[in-house]
């Protein structure tokens, strides 16, 4: 007799253990089951591994009439109907209706969707609920999260603590033990459920010629205005999100001021004239009140200090002049790297200054350079600092200067700002204020070299947990670690912090060591601690020079401020802020920026407005009914109880009993669709179960419809897909080259995995086709209620 082969979201005993079902697969003889329980996931071959299937008890057990109806309460807010986000009941995490819509959107059937939502609001908890909610009505899903390498320890824990998901993390480690504990020769990559992987690490060629051309059901990309330059990164984020079902952007960010960047962004993953669904929300949109209070603390620079930055804007006069309009651009590129850091820390003067020289003593030999080398990643757990990238163009670039000329005035000023080094005013005022107020606080600077000088400096005042782009993910998580459960009391950070991190549990303070010359990234900043949960009132201390060449930046700041908060329209997106370049012309050569031109139009989302607010609604009562019963399940032995006074229930039994069951609707995979709770009268179990199979048949018919419907539009975007990565492939035949194979070998390989993403597609729709079809389960029976004394 064959062996009964479980199915997704059955409950199962395998040695000695309790797993629950993910994903279950017949080949011949042998079935393939993934499962996990809250510590693990594992892969067991049936029949070789011995599945005995979870048993549910239906001996009654007498209870308290308080009990019975708190757990009668908790069966009717744990059903849930084809539509509904049923994710969210159990999620760790408020109803928020901004929340939903994304959710709503995807389940609509919209392929492409942007998060744009401002700092704060809860993007990652927006991309979390997709996920789950893609996992629980199809628990076989392969899904796959982009995030950056600073990253990949919250996301783990946010989809863990949240929504009770347990990644996959892709890296080197994560995919040779993956690797090890699979079948021989099958790719890790085949295994089911969330892989979570930073971008770098995917853009190696060896990692991504790994990975199979199979479709994946849902990509979600974080800080997507990342992976929207002339780059590696963009290449391989585009790559796999035209190999995906779903695409989720998120970015709190999504313009710069560079229009061909927003292209790029607006763009990843299309698939011929696909929509892309943007979401941008504000504070006031979601109805939260901001309590934001900004100190400006004007500092008095020491004479060697102001000796420095006069020398440093002589020396900008000098190299402009010489660079005419040819070498401008170039010149601007360095120019703004020392000014940069000057206003900054001498320190980081001086450190940029000796890079530079040392460049020029090579002749111009850069690659020659530590610094100007790109490290090879084996990990894919490091990133480097936005500055340190600065850093590595800026300082190789040609002004037009005489050589000896330069070396002069690199000289003088290395000699100035070491002796300014001695002072560092704005680090003097910080360690004074920090002394004086003792909560916690995060401090930012853009440049290592500062963070250096910072931590110098404090670390008399403050116990300090450091943190920037060339730690590696457990060092990152040792720091965040160390400063959340107060080994810390002061978190010294670059930007690298400004990217999805949330400390607002821990502080409420942030400083800010210089002013960025970008506004959304000092929102990115102060938005690590201003966040939905934070209960205090948010304060941001700004540490602006008292000299001109600081308090020009803080009027062009403003300027930028204004831009930026009117970037999202209502309905479009207009009067973007500058570019980069835009940028250093204003504080450098001191040209006014001109007018925003005219900006690409892209209508904001506001159809899930309505639906969200019901859904959340809705999804709220079911929460609070699911929360009635708290206990422990009791073995899943239904309750019992005599409710002989509640004159509702006396009623409805009619002077017998009644029933309750909830009953699963499941697709012919196994997984589940909708869950009803049905109240029968009687006292035969065996015909009161049928009477609950009969009165959910009509349901079972529209969730059929419903799923014929989804799996129909299912097939048809695999056919897209298969479309696409046909036409990326190229010609269907090719000229080998007279010596040289690798044309052959690439054409080769675009062409098998054409054909393995074709194949895997019609293997899918055959099992689209299967799903549509609803069974009733069998019902179990969660609660009787006597009328009477029995």
């Amino acid at each position: 007799m064959p062996e009964t082969v479980p199915q997704p979201g059955d409950v199962v005993w395998i040695r000695g253990r309790r797993w629950r079902v993910a994903a279950a697969r017949r080949d011949r003889r042998v079935t393939r089951l993934d499962v996990a329980n809250h510590e693990q996931r594992l892969t067991f071959l049936q029949p070789f591994d011995h599945v005995v299937a979870g048993v549910r008890s239906e001996r009654w057990r007498r209870v308290r009439p308080q009990q019975a109806l708190a757990r009668l309460a908790h069966a009717t807010g744990r059903s849930f109907g084809p539509r509904t986000i049923a994710s969210a009941i159990d999620a760790d995490a408020a109803i928020l209706p901004h929340q939903l819509e994304p959710a709503l959107a995807v389940l609509k059937g919209h392929r492409r969707v942007l998060i744009a939502d401002e700092v704060g609001l809860g993007k990652t908890v927006q991309a979390g609920l997709i996920a789950a909610e893609a996992l629980r009505r199809n628990p076989a899903a392969r899904l796959l999260l982009i995030v950056p390498a600073a990253l990949l320890s919250q996301w783990m824990g946010e989809l863990r603590r949240r929504f009770g998901i347990d990644a996959l993390v892709a890296d080197r480690a994560g995919l040779d033990a993956r690797a090890r504990s699979g079948a021989f020769g099958e790719t890790p990559w085949r295994t089911t459920g969330v892989w979570i992987a930073s971008l770098d690490f995917l853009k190696q060629p060896h990692v991504l010629d790994g990975m199979p051309g199979w479709p994946w059901d849902l990509v979600v990309i974080d800080e997507a205005h990342g992976a929207c330059g002339r780059s590696d990164r963009h290449a391989v984020a585009d790559r796999l999100a035209r190999r995906a079902r779903r695409v989720v952007l998120l970015t709190a960010t999504p313009h710069s001021g560079d229009e061909e960047r927003f292209e790029r962004l607006i763009r990843i993953g299309r698939l011929a004239d696909d929509e892309l669904v943007v979401f941008r929300r504000t504070r006031a949109d979601i109805g939260v009140t901001r309590r934001r209070r900004v100190a400006w603390h004007g500092v008095a620079l020491s004479e060697a200090e102001g000796r420095v930055l006069a020398a440093l804007a002589t020396f900008e006069r000098v190299v402009l002049r010489a660079a005419g309009a040819p070498g401008r651009d170039a010149a601007r590129l360095l120019l703004a790297v020392f000014r940069k850091r000057a206003l900054s820390t001498m320190g980081a003067l001086a450190a940029s200054i000796d890079r530079r020289l040392a460049w020029l003593e090579r002749d111009g030999a850069a690659e020659t350079d530590a610094w100007a080398q790109p490290r090879l990643n084996f990990g894919g757990d490091v990133e480097e600092d936005l500055a340190s990238m600065e850093d590595s163009e800026g300082l190789r670039a040609r002004t037009g200067l005489p050589e000896a000329a330069e070396r002069s005035w690199l000289k003088r000023l290395a000699h100035l700002s070491a002796a300014a080094a001695r002072v560092e005013s704005k680090v003097a005022r910080l360690v004074g204020l920090l002394c004086r107020i003792h909560e916690p606080v995060v401090v930012f600077t853009e440049f290592r070299r500062s963070l250096e000088v910072l931590a110098g400096r404090l670390q008399l005042a403050r116990p300090l947990a450091i943190l920037h782009g060339g730690l590696s993910s457990t060092e990152r998580a040792d720091a965040l670690d160390r400063f959340e459960q107060g080994g810390a009391s002061a978190l010294l950070a670059t930007d690298v912090a400004g990217q999805g991190l949330n400390l607002h549990a821990r502080c409420r303070w942030v400083v800010s060591l210089e002013l960025p010359w970008n506004p959304a990234r000092l929102e990115q900043r102060v938005g690590r601690v201003d966040r939905i949960g934070q209960l205090r009132p948010v304060h941001l201390t700004l540490l602006v020079a008292r000299h001109e060449t600081e308090t020009d930046l803080v009027a062009h700041l403003a300027r930028r401020v204004r831009a930026a908060r009117r970037s999202f329209g209502v309905s479009a997106l207009i009067d973007i802020p500058p570019n980069e370049d835009a940028i250093r012309r204003a504080m450098i050569d001191r040209v006014p920026i001109a007018p925003p031109g005219a900006a690409p139009t892209l209508a904001l989302c506001r159809a899930w407005t309505r639906a969200a607010r019901a859904a959340a609604r809705h999804l709220e009562a079911q929460r609070a009914l699911a929360r009635r019963w708290r206990g422990p399940d009791m073995a899943g032995r239904p309750a019992c109880s005599a409710l002989n006074r509640h004159p509702a229930i006396a009623a409805l039994a009619g002077g017998g009993s009644v029933l309750v069951f909830s009953v699963p609707l499941r697709d012919h995979a196994g997984a589940l669709v909708a869950r009803h709770v049905v109240a029968v009268r009687g006292a035969d179990l065996e015909h009161a179960r049928r009477l609950a199979v009969a009165a959910v048949s009509g349901r079972a018919a529209r969730a059929a419809r419903l799923t014929h419907a989804f799996g129909d539009a299912a097939i048809a975007l695999d056919r897209r897909l298969v479309a696409a990565a046909q036409a990326a492939a190229g010609p269907f035949e090719t000229q080998p080259g007279l010596f040289d194979g690798r044309g052959l070998r690439a054409f080769e390989a675009a062409r098998a995995a054409s054909d393995d993403l074709a194949g895997e597609v019609e293997t899918d729709a055959a099992r689209a086709h299967r799903r549509a079809r609803i069974d009733i389960g069998r019902p179990v029976l969660e609660v009787v209620l006597l009328a009477g004394r029995s």
